[in-house]
């Protein structure tokens, strides 16, 4: 049989057997241990942190990101509007800058299929 100190484990046993020296190592050794975990874990704590948050959030991504492009899609520049949709989108027929202002994209005055300006 042990005897009951060393059956302990850790700084409990040394506490045990050398009270007023291993009490203070082992807080010494407790403090640093601490400030260690404080400091070099935190980064790994923090990436552990964001990883959860991102598997959480991320069947979430396959509802919201066509919803935001649904709602959003009449505010997008017509370039946009034209590589979101893969070259499908045309600019409408009846606008209500009839005008054709600078504000208008070369492609929807020149290049669409019925462009605004038909000619140079």
């Amino acid at each position: 049989l042990k005897p009951f100190w060393l059956k302990r484990s850790g700084s409990r046993a040394l506490a045990l057997i050398f009270p007023r020296l291993s009490l203070s190592a082992a807080m010494a050794k407790a403090v640093y241990y601490k400030l260690w975990a404080m400091t070099a874990n935190w980064t790994a704590r923090k990436i552990y942190g964001w990883y959860q948050v991102w598997t959480h959030m991320m069947p979430w991504a396959f509802v919201t990101v066509p919803g935001a492009c649904w709602f959003t899609f009449g505010w997008w520049s017509d370039d946009w509007k034209k590589k979101a949709t893969l070259g499908i989108w045309e600019p409408p027929l009846v606008h209500w800058d009839t005008n054709m202002t600078m504000y208008r994209t070369d492609f929807v005055k020149y290049h669409a299929q019925y462009p605004g300006i038909p000619y140079k």
